[in-house]
């Protein structure tokens, strides 16, 4: 149990995220409700960033995020399935360049998640999977999410539960925008630092 030093003047514990009580919000009131949306999905995306962090530390699984989203774009590809994937989609899926990707997956080789091997029938094509680790670290991450969706859809009526996934893509699909115009931003002042030169 925490001592009273290791709380803040919130009562929650230090580098934790106090729960935002609930409000209620007149939601004719467009900036009152652009205001809770943005505070909710600010607050929302520090603590699962926490917790994720939290899960990791306490099971002893040394991966960063994009590592744990790169362990999970080979599980769900081949886990439980005679399929097999590359480097290159792993790149593919993950919107990262191939060398990036390559990187990538030797350190998770190092940290003993992901093996490669090459393609039986063609000895170019290096083939990724998951180690018993990685297995573990997928389950580990499919039922964080998992619960994580029982909680929010838990008691929902069938309008409400369309209402959520509607307002969640919506959000994925801003996010996907989003992302597009920074890459495309990136790659379009990198090309110009490299005309310069």
């Amino acid at each position: 149990m925490a001592g009273p030093q290791e709380r803040g003047a919130s009562g929650a514990r230090d580098g934790a995220t106090a729960p935002t009580p609930a409000r209620d919000i007149d939601v004719s009131d467009g900036y009152a409700f652009m205001s809770e949306i943005s505070s909710l999905l600010g607050s929302t995306y520090e603590s699962i960033d926490q917790l994720e962090e939290l899960t990791r530390r306490a099971q002893g699984i040394d991966l960063t995020v994009a590592e744990l989203n790169l362990v999970e774009v080979v599980g769900r590809a081949t886990l439980h399935k005679d399929a097999t994937i590359t480097v290159s989609e792993v790149a593919r899926a993950l919107d990262i360049r191939v060398p990036s990707a390559t990187a990538a997956v030797n350190r998770l080789v190092r940290k003993g998640y992901v093996r490669k091997r090459r393609d039986p029938k063609d000895a170019r094509r290096v083939n990724v999977g998951l180690t018993r680790d990685g297995e573990k670290v997928l389950r580990l991450h499919v039922v964080f999410n998992q619960r994580m969706a029982e909680e929010v859809s838990g008691g929902l009526s069938l309008d409400e539960r369309r209402v959520l996934l509607d307002g969640i893509r919506r959000l994925e699909q801003f996010y996907a925008k989003a992302q597009q115009k920074q890459r495309d931003y990136l790659r379009r002042t990198a090309g110009q630092k490299g005309g310069r030169s």
